[in-house]
């Protein structure tokens, strides 16, 4: 459903649309507005006239909308609860300190209350509040809708608030491992309702998601850092850059923009289909994604991630745990073991990781990803200090 809209006030996060609308209901949905996604609650009211909606100047505000903008309805089933404990990172926007920032909001905390009350939040979703000059975004809170990590906010329920000063984003170089044989496209990644198998979504299209959030939200691009990417199954493939003086083919480009990941991922879903009845190999493929990767500190001073997104299935190939370890060498790589489904082999993939002093991340749900640009960034934090 698509309505226009109308900024309205501060309306503890309701938002309002006509009572003679056909197929709108009052419930939780998703406004989504030129690839900005918002939960909110709908109420109805025949004060509004039909194919208007009359939103939450906040919510109005975060999805960047103007008067008469469309605004797209999606309607979300299952229960989001109130939330008690909730988890902020705090920054500047006018480069103040973040530690004094987090240590003064959290002595005026109930000041935030109209910034807050009546919003449906989900991890990762960044509020600006101008006036106070700061950034907030949202870490974790408890309870949760589990499917998708989101939670409403008001003041009376809330027992906890915790503030962290926000980290400084830290350069780093990335390789991205991507499984695409048979084990990456069964669909056991919940995106609904848990009960629903049609909400289940390929383990392939969450590691594809992840990028893409780290596409977004990844604020060092540079020409200095590097990136190249893999996709494997029964054999390992190089995604392949072109040089711009000889037009030869190379394993490896700099990540100057989004459009390096993007790109990535296109020709991702290009290959899919080729290799849906494959094997998996992880070793051949973290082996060779080493070998390129382990280039990267001749270049520059940078910590360099190699995102393994797999199940860890191995049907073919070497051991990957002892491949890994003859591979590393001297190398200051960390891989970040992305952890795709609920059937998958965790121990192998925490024992990867393990390794080299990197982290496993399991993905049980599509809105999983979402964390994952925050968690490459504190490891390439403790690389960077290494």
């Amino acid at each position: 459903m698509i309505l226009r809209a109308k900024q309205g006030r501060n309306q503890r996060g309701l938002c309002f649309g006509s009572s003679n609308e056909s197929g709108l209901e009052s419930a939780a949905f998703v406004l989504s507005h030129r690839g900005t996604q918002l939960f909110a609650d709908v109420r109805l009211s025949d004060k509004v006239p039909e194919g208007l909606l009359v939103i939450d100047d906040r919510i109005f505000r975060y999805l960047g909308c103007s008067d008469n903008s469309e605004v797209r309805l999606t309607l979300e089933s299952g229960e989001i609860p109130y939330c008690s404990e909730l988890r902020l990172a705090v920054s500047s926007t006018k480069n103040v300190d973040n530690n004094a920032i987090a240590d003064a909001i959290s002595k005026r905390v109930n000041d935030l209350q109209d910034d807050f009350e009546g919003l449906i939040l989900q991890i990762g979703q960044e509020l600006v509040i101008e006036r106070l000059g700061i950034c907030f975004q949202v870490l974790s809170f408890f309870p949760k809708n589990e499917v998708f990590s989101a939670a409403r906010i008001a003041w009376n329920h809330l027992e906890e608030i915790h503030l962290d000063p926000k980290d400084k984003a830290t350069r780093f170089n990335l390789c991205c491992v991507v499984e695409v044989g048979a084990a990456a496209q069964q669909a056991d990644i919940d995106n609904g309702p848990s009960s629903d198998t049609s909400h289940k979504q390929m383990r392939y299209k969450a590691a594809i998601a992840a990028i893409e959030s780290l596409a977004e939200n990844y604020s060092n691009y540079d020409s200095s850092t590097q990136f190249c990417g893999f996709a494997y199954s029964d054999e390992a493939v190089a995604y392949q850059f072109y040089d711009s003086q000889t037009g030869e083919s190379i394993h490896s480009s700099s990540l100057h923009s989004p459009s390096v990941l993007i790109a990535f991922v296109e020709w991702l879903r290009s290959i899919i289909s080729s290799h849906e009845d494959k094997t998996s190999n992880p070793g051949d493929a973290l082996r060779i994604a080493i070998e390129v990767a382990s280039t990267f500190q001749d270049l520059n001073n940078y910590p360099t991630i190699i995102l393994f997104c797999s199940s860890g299935v191995h049907s073919a190939g070497p051991n990957p745990v002892k491949t890994v370890k003859r591979s590393i060498g001297n190398s200051k790589l960390m891989i970040f073991s992305l952890n795709l489904g609920l059937d998958r082999n965790l121990e192998l993939m925490e024992a990867i990781a393990g390794i080299t002093n990197g982290k496993a991340f399991s993905v049980k749900k599509m809105n999983d990803v979402n964390q994952v640009p925050y968690l490459l960034n504190e490891l390439s934090s403790k690389g960077s200090d290494a």
